[in-house]
């Protein structure tokens, strides 16, 4: 990816319930807000099921997100 690519990286809130296709590969849904931990939001892969809390949420200009970094993660049924 070139430098204007990643620079092209903004803030992002994701919606609970949507789906997002994450920058690194893979389909994530976006759960819900982590409420007591500020910027953090719970994705769960729709293929496997990791369920995790996601912090620093970005977007690209392609749509794809990607997050500075996950905690608390397990194996979950796969939620529609």
């Amino acid at each position: 990816m070139t430098k204007d690519y990643y620079n092209s990286r903004r803030r992002f809130d994701p919606v609970k319930g949507e789906v997002y296709e994450n920058e690194g590969g893979g389909t994530f849904r976006c759960l819900g807000a982590a409420h007591w931990i500020y910027g953090a939001v719970i994705m769960q892969n729709v293929r496997s099921g990791w369920t995790f809390k996601a912090h620093g949420v970005g977007i690209y200009k392609d749509g794809r997100i990607d997050w500075d970094y996950s905690t608390d993660g397990y194996f979950a049924e796969v939620q529609a």
